[in-house]
């Protein structure tokens, strides 16, 4: 596939992205302000998910840094163990097919040879998200006794059997809405990200910038 067709269908992938990511911010935060009582599988599924994105994170710089070779038969082998590491500990695949989507939208230049500007903007996407993840993980760990529990309190725990079903320990999975916070705050900030840097002409191929 050349990389003039893939400049060509790149915003449509940009924009599949910023979807995904509004998408799973709220889901999180409907888990966070309004959780049913048969949703106890779903809020450890998605605070495992934002664990997860630790994994996402890592592949997302080295894919945007390293030699191709390194992307395809390194680094995608060897964080999708870890990514099915996670998926053992939820209820359904979502982490696996979570990590497939993030990691086929991310190679799609992966055998061809994009404009400077977008591999920019891959570098500059990927460093922005690591940093906005690690920053609200610092955030939420210290803050987690002044965020609001909202629906997700001990009685609706209790109540849906969450802790009966939660198998692992930690902050985000003894306390869930910190994970959940996390989830809405992280997504909603890497599609806001994703949208300023879609638009920026800074990040544009020339021959965009002049049609």
């Amino acid at each position: 596939m050349s990389s003039s067709i893939l400049e060509k269908y790149d915003k449509q992938f940009e924009y599949t992205g910023i979807m995904m990511n509004i998408i799973l911010a709220l889901q999180f935060l409907m888990l966070w302000i309004d959780p049913k009582p048969d949703q106890a599988e779903q809020i450890m599924n998605l605070a495992i998910l934002i664990a997860a994105e630790f994994i996402m994170l890592h592949t997302g710089i080295f894919m945007a840094v390293f030699p191709k070779k390194y992307t395809l038969f390194i680094f995608f082998p060897f964080y999708g163990l870890f990514a099915y590491f996670f998926n053992t500990l939820v209820t359904n695949n979502l982490i696996i097919m979570v990590y497939l989507i993030t990691i086929l939208n991310r190679m799609r230049f992966a055998f061809s040879n994009p404009s400077p500007e977008l591999k920019k903007r891959t570098k500059v996407m990927a460093v922005s998200a690591g940093f906005t993840y690690f920053i609200l993980i610092f955030i939420i760990g210290f803050g987690s006794p002044y965020i609001p529990s909202l629906g997700l309190n001990d009685q609706f725990l209790d109540q849906s059997g969450y802790h009966l079903i939660r198998t692992q320990g930690g902050l985000f999975l003894e306390k869930p809405y910190t994970a959940i916070c996390l989830g809405f705050s992280y997504y909603s900030i890497t599609a806001i990200i994703e949208a300023i840097l879609l638009v920026s002409k800074k990040f544009k191929p020339i021959s965009a910038q002049l049609t």
